[in-house]
């Protein structure tokens, strides 16, 4: 046998779970549990979500005014202050945002110029709306940024997301203007998210302040809340293709006042949000992230990408939030400690989070995988022993109980099982009772299956052998993925093409099974299948 002495299942099983104390004031918050399929589910949160006082970067207790977070993500009213009609301009990615996902709330546009604005009769100053507004979004320039928290704090504004840039990101002594724009809102009880941010946005309230266009958006109840925006918006884009994304996004840019940690205690708190993803450049209230994240954890899994890990990706980070990036290791070991899952590389953010809520935990590192060509079994056990995983020689009483299966003759049963097409037809009505043979074992905690989902569009491809064979690719994907049900053990599929290069991989993805492209996303998402099963109760 082979033994699974991989760098994550060490590290794994050398750590503590860091809520385990009974005693620990976080251990009276909501749990999870999982249901008889294995998914999780929540229990219901037992306090309400809000921010109030907390250290600042000084280390004196900021008088920060208690709101209810909701404001940024499903206000009733919006004012929209630099709204306009021109293409390109934020105020219009803001309008356009709105209108997109029919925002059922009212909107207030405010342009000194404009009589409307998207067909909205437009205000020229905030304090002249007839109604109240819950949420400001602020698309001004540098300039005019104070004198607009002033208006709307005297307006009685509760929120306001600042999408100006300008500030501590780029100038010096940009922080403290940032730091003194907090203290005038909080003098008017109101709380401001950014500067230098793209926005927020809830597909479920129909709510979407933000600059990513809608078409690209998938809503799901996955929530992030990031201190980058527009590289984030990427990963949507190309998930939305496979029917991934995230139904609450919040972009906190430069954290003069409201931070990551504000809002991974929101997002941990709401009982329909099941995982959590964050994108970070740096930590600005380290111990209070600690206590938050370590309570989050044990409610769901929150996976988190560092960004600054080198000095070179350090000095960007600086440039783009205003941020002082620490060492990678001992931010790596903070976040480890916190229980947050982290990932070497943002593209796999998405397919985990995804495979965190859509699959049952995996156990332990022991990877069973089945192809139809032997070149991909092995490089796919290259890659997830290179994420800590291992892939056991399985035992001759297994090898023997498979190869009664009517398998070829030349068939390999070591683990991994290469079958060939040949071995794939010839199996027939056995191919699901090979997969559950191992899968019952006791020899692997999950199942790969890799090859199928060849490439070519059914309405491109003339040959009915083609369309047959596509045909019966689907079919053996659905039977080894219907095991996963039966077991209760984690079966992922692989294929070399996308959904748009493949109509097996495209239709099956339409339906919900999901098919993962790159033997690095397998690994990964593997990987972190294994951090969340041993992360403790909620798990």
């Amino acid at each position: 046998m082979v033994l699974c002495q991989g760098k994550l299942h060490r590290e794994l099983t050398r750590r503590t779970d860091p809520v385990s104390d009974p005693g620990h004031p976080v251990s009276a918050t909501p749990t999870s549990r999982r249901n008889a399929s294995g998914m999780r589910e929540l229990d219901p949160p037992r306090r309400g979500w809000y921010s109030a006082g907390h250290t600042d970067e000084q280390g004196g207790i900021m008088d920060k005014p208690a709101i209810d977070l909701g404001v940024f993500l499903q206000p009733r009213s919006v004012a929209v202050i630099g709204a306009s009609d021109k293409p390109g301009s934020w105020g219009s990615f803001m309008m356009g945002g709105l209108a997109a996902w029919r925002y059922p709330g009212t909107i207030y546009p405010v342009n000194r110029r404009a009589g409307t604005v998207s067909g909205h009769p437009a205000f020229p100053d905030v304090r002249d709306i007839p109604g109240e507004v819950d949420l400001a979004v602020m698309a001004v320039p540098e300039a005019f940024v104070e004198e607009t928290i002033r208006a709307c704090g005297e307006k009685g504004v509760r929120g306001m997301s600042i999408i100006t840039a300008g500030f501590g990101e780029a100038v010096r002594g940009g922080r403290e203007r940032e730091l003194a724009f907090a203290r005038l809102a909080h003098g008017y009880g109101m709380r401001l998210l950014g500067p230098n941010i793209s926005g927020t946005f809830n597909l479920h309230a129909g709510f979407n302040a933000a600059a990513s266009p809608a078409e690209h958006l998938y809503p799901t109840k996955l929530a992030a809340v990031c201190q980058g925006g527009f590289a984030f918006y990427d990963l949507l884009a190309a998930g939305s293709f496979r029917k991934m994304g995230v139904g609450r996004f919040v972009h906190t840019g430069n954290e003069c006042d409201l931070t990551v940690t504000d809002f991974l205690e929101y997002f941990g708190a709401d009982p329909e949000v099941p995982a959590i993803l964050t994108y970070l450049e740096t930590i600005r209230d380290g111990e209070r992230f600690l206590e938050v994240a370590r309570r989050v954890t044990r409610m769901k899994p929150v996976i988190a990408f560092k960004a600054g890990r080198s000095a070179g990706a350090a000095r960007a980070a600086q440039s783009h939030t205003g941020a002082l990036a620490g060492r990678a290791e001992v931010f790596a070991g903070f976040l480890r400690q916190a229980g947050v899952i982290t990932v070497p590389t943002m593209d796999v953010m998405l397919p985990l989070a995804h495979a965190l809520v859509e699959h049952p935990p995996l156990k332990g590192p022991r990877i069973g995988i089945v192809t139809i060509g032997g070149s991909w079994g092995v490089a796919l056990a290259d890659a997830l022993e290179e994420e800590g995983l291992c892939v056991p020689e399985l035992s001759a009483g297994l090898q023997e109980r498979l190869r009664a299966l009517d398998m070829p003759p030349r068939a390999s049963t070591r683990n991994p099982i290469d079958l060939g097409a040949a071995g794939m037809v010839s199996l027939s009505d056995q191919r699901q009772t090979l997969g559950r043979v191992l899968l019952e074992s006791g020899e692997v905690d999950a199942l790969v299956v890799h090859g199928l989902g060849r490439p070519g569009r059914i309405t491109e491809t003339r040959s009915e052998d083609w369309k047959a064979f596509q045909r019966f690719e689907k079919w053996t994907i659905r039977q080894f993925v219907d095991l996963e049900r039966e077991t209760g053990l984690p079966v992922l599929v692989g294929a070399h093409f996308a959904p748009w290069e493949s109509q097996v991989v495209w239709d099956l993805n339409e339906k919900g099974i999901r098919i993962h492209n790159r033997l690095d996303e397998i690994a990964r998402v593997l990987a972190g299948l294994l951090q969340d099963g041993r992360r403790g109760p909620g798990g």
